[in-house]
């Protein structure tokens, strides 16, 4: 093949990069490595490389887990460092409300609901009440590996009906691959009136595969987080995708700001990142990454015969998922 026939890519196969938004968790998703135990100066530089290197949406934690971070006057604080990016965070939808009117009041602009698929007709009343206090409301649905593509499609529905201004599929279990997450996007932007967003996680080190087949399917928002940190397998790397969206022409993009604070920031998670041998058996088996957390603490001995023992997988869920392996009591331990 010629190099003039590889520079040209067949339209149907090209990422819709022009119009999508990116959304920073390097705060929320990565807190899980830290214990949510950011410095405030910390955080300020995390906002500040972030919004610099022109991302436009930045999570920055939980609104109502009871966490000290952040504090309302950290949270204030990150607001004006973000500039023009909107601030948003992640709220539980079923347990103690934050007040929405002074989450908005101290600037935060959007909220994302975590939801299970067969939970998703629960969220009217809390998307309401978030919405008339002026913010943007999103609803992530979470695991989707493990649930039938119908289902899922069907969750999306009812939480765009109920007022989600978008929805996102996280998959928390880092199992999707890009075949799986092309269908599944597909068939939300078929079924769905509001935009969709992917969230990935990089157990098998798919996140760009499938956060890139997920804008090829028409998604429109898309996760990242600094150098990939978060909860189990991490997440999509945040500098690799600003980098891959401006090699394709987005030059609102740029990856320079996120030098300086990259690698302080990989020499703080060194402890935490040093489980994630445990993380592709996770999502291998489409495990749960709080089920899994037995593997995380286990010799990589121990990982390699569990993934041995393993059952095969049933390819009629939505990730192309195997059925998990049963766990022995000593396991679970």
């Amino acid at each position: 093949m010629t190099r003039s026939a590889l520079a040209r890519p067949n339209p149907d196969s090209v990422e819709r990069v022009a119009d999508v938004q990116v959304t920073d968790v390097t705060l929320r998703d990565g807190g899980y490595l830290n214990g949510h135990s950011w410095t405030a100066d910390r955080a300020h530089a995390v906002v500040r490389a972030v919004s610099a290197a022109g991302v436009r949406r930045i999570e920055v934690g939980y609104a109502n887990t009871g966490a000290a971070f952040p504090s309302p006057a950290l949270l204030g604080d990150l607001v004006a460092a973000a500039g023009p990016a909107t601030v948003v965070m992640m709220a539980k939808p079923f347990g103690d409300e934050p007040d929405w009117a002074a989450l908005a009041g101290l600037g935060v602009g959007a909220v994302r609901f975590p939801v299970a698929v067969a939970r998703a007709a629960e969220l009217g009343p809390v998307l309401d009440r978030a919405r008339r206090a002026g913010l943007e409301t999103a609803v992530n649905l979470i695991r989707v590996s493990s649930e039938a593509l119908g289902p899922v499609v069907g969750a999306a529905a009812t939480a765009a009906e109920l007022g989600a201004g978008a929805l996102y599929v996280a998959d928390s279990n880092g199992s999707l691959t890009p075949h799986a997450t092309d269908e599944l996007v597909r068939a939300l932007c078929g079924a769905v009136p509001v935009p969709i967003g992917f969230h990935g996680h990089d157990n098998l080190r798919l996140a760009l595969a499938n956060s890139l087949a997920a804008l090829r399917a028409g998604a429109a928002h898309v996760d990242a987080s600094f150098d990939g940190i978060g909860k189990g397998g991490g997440n999509l790397v945040l500098e690799l995708l600003l980098a891959y969206l401006r090699s394709r022409g987005r030059d609102d993009f740029t990856v320079r700001p996120l030098a300086p604070l990259a690698q302080v920031l990989r020499d703080e998670t060194t402890t935490r990142r040093r489980q994630e041998s445990a993380a592709w058996a996770a999502g291998l088996f489409d495990l749960d990454i709080d089920q899994a957390g037995h593997l995380f603490s286990r010799s990589f001995d121990h990982i390699l015969a569990f993934v041995d023992a393993a059952p095969h997988r049933d390819p009629d869920r939505t990730g192309d998922t195997d059925t998990p392996p049963s766990l022995t009591t000593e396991e679970r331990k």
